[in-house]
């Protein structure tokens, strides 16, 4: 019987992972400002309507952007030259009801759900790396990988009842939002669940097509 709820589990994970995968990242712009090599980018679908329930029940979502910069090699492998990773959190506040987004650039209270979703899915003028470290006559592309995590957790029993309906509101006291917790609980039939349910960690990756640098400017390799 365990073997076959495992079984079921996976098909339907496998199932829900697929559903999902039409979410993309696009990169919108690669730049040189100021001798700087900028990125745009922006993300669909990255705050869905299950992630929106959980911030207004009380969860906090993390959000994750590694944007790498890479050299075209011929070959199997590329070479990594540069990344930047930008992170925010995303919470609801009870008191203000309003949605708080924290940045390393800001804290910015909303109470649009439209600008939540806007302000995590348009990344723009993203700092890579000064054009001075990047060769001439060199391909190179952009890749960002969106990681959202939309909460950690320490009681499965309380989210269970929770996503079941038998719970309001979730104890908040009983959260713990490290990277320990979260890896020690998100794992098993309990990382499964989530995913099923539209809770789990979702990723979305992108590529920016070929480009080199000539006099300071941007040449898209067709």
């Amino acid at each position: 019987m365990k073997k076959f709820v495992l079984t079921l589990l996976g098909l339907l994970l496998v199932i829900h992972q697929l559903h999902g995968a039409t979410r993309r990242v696009l990169v919108d712009s690669v730049k040189i400002k100021s001798e700087v090599l900028l990125v745009d980018f922006t993300i669909d679908g990255i705050i869905d309507q299950k992630t929106a329930e959980g911030l207004q029940k009380g969860l906090t979502s993390t959000i994750e952007y590694q944007v790498q910069l890479w050299e075209k090699r011929s070959g199997w492998f590329n070479s990594l030259i540069a990344e930047q990773d930008v992170r925010m959190k995303v919470l609801f506040d009870n008191w203000e009801k309003k949605y708080v987004i924290l940045s390393a650039e800001e804290s910015r209270l909303t109470s649009s759900l439209e600008t939540v979703r806007e302000k995590c899915s348009q990344m723009q003028n993203i700092d890579i790396v000064p054009i001075s470290k990047l060769k001439k006559n060199k391909k190179y592309f952009i890749t960002v990988k969106a990681i959202l995590r939309p909460f950690s957790v320490e009681n499965y029993q309380e989210i269970k009842n929770w996503l079941s309906g038998q719970a309001k509101n979730l104890d908040l006291e009983k959260l713990d939002d490290t990277e320990k917790q979260e890896k020690r609980f998100k794992g098993g039939l309990l990382k499964m669940f989530l995913a099923l349910t539209g809770f789990g960690d979702r990723v979305i990756t992108g590529k920016s097509s070929d480009f080199k640098i000539e006099q300071n400017n941007i040449i898209w390799i067709k």
